[in-house]
């Protein structure tokens, strides 16, 4: 059985539609459907059945999707074994943060080490999402908690301290907030409701809660933007909020809330030389930042 044609099964059944598998794979929707039909008649077996939904799997497609599966993840770690090791530090590394932690931290450290890697090539992505190392999505992660896969060798890189920001404009317009009043006639950037698990928004629920969230965003540079423009507080890393022109850091009762940072990647590609350099390289990077990560209150 051709692989290859196990991927597009495997999309397929994750997407739940034709369309969606394609564009996960970077091909057209025809094109998924002619491999899963040629799939399908070399195993004389209908894998999808057809709904109001997209495509939900048959029998014979629940009985091969174990089984895919498997073939799948020994796969990659065959990959994640053997990828990289006889190239030095020539290569790709791909490495996923979120977007404030790119755009601000990790881009602007980068190019004393790439000056001198002249031969490795970084791809920094900026995403919410928790990119998979052991799908091989991105070789090195940057999260704001522990890793929880068994695979994946981890380590605390620093922590990240946040605290409330404003405007000069804002606060000659609606004065300093009185955290003794929660806030009220104050106007809050906040992050978007689908991101429950983070510290800072049960916090501004304690100390804010008469003041009327105006604007929200699933990024913090755009919370940065929008409070430097005078919109509202909005909650910031330090080392964003500090590096922000026009912004003042506001004294609330009580310590502001902290994260810690972690650097993650798959235990299988622990010997690569050119990650092994990266993973090198970003420790002793946020070693010299820790300072301005974490400033004391």
């Amino acid at each position: 059985m051709d692989w290859d044609d196990l991927r597009y099964f495997l999309a397929v059944s994750r997407a739940g539609s034709l369309s969606r598998a394609a564009h996960s794979l970077g091909v057209t929707q025809p094109t998924v459907g002619r491999r899963i039909g040629a799939l399908q008649r070399r195993l004389g077996a209908k894998l999808f059945l057809p709904s109001a939904s997209g495509q939900l799997l048959s029998p014979s497609g629940r009985r091969l999707l174990p089984h895919a599966e498997r073939m799948e993840l020994e796969g990659l770690a065959a990959e994640r074994a053997t990828a990289g090791r006889d190239l030095g530090l020539r290569g790709k590394v791909k490495i996923t943060a979120s977007e404030w932690l790119v755009g601000s931290v990790l881009g602007p450290m980068l190019r004393p080490f790439l000056s001198v890697q002249t031969e490795l090539e970084l791809e920094l992505t900026a995403d919410a999402r928790h990119l998979s190392l052991t799908h091989r999505e991105a070789d090195i992660a940057l999260r704001p908690a522990r890793f929880e896969q068994a695979d994946v060798v981890q380590r605390e890189l620093t922590r990240l301290a946040f605290g409330l920001y404003a405007s000069d404009a804002y606060l000659a317009e609606r004065g300093v907030p009185d955290f003794g009043e929660q806030c009220a006639g104050h106007r809050l950037i906040a992050l978007s409701e689908a991101m429950t698990r983070v510290p800072d928004v049960a916090w501004l629920a304690q100390c804010a809660t008469r003041a009327r969230v105006v604007a929200r965003s699933n990024g913090r540079e755009p919370l940065a933007k929008m409070a430097a423009a005078g919109i509202g507080i909005a909650c910031l890393p330090r080392f964003l909020g500090d590096a922000t022109p026009n912004l003042r850091l506001l004294t609330t009762p009580g310590p502001a809330p902290e994260r810690q940072l972690w650097l993650g990647y798959h235990r299988d590609a622990r010997a690569v030389p050119r990650l092994k350099a990266t993973v090198a390289f970003l420790i002793e990077g946020f070693a010299h930042l820790r300072p301005a990560l974490c400033p004391p209150l």
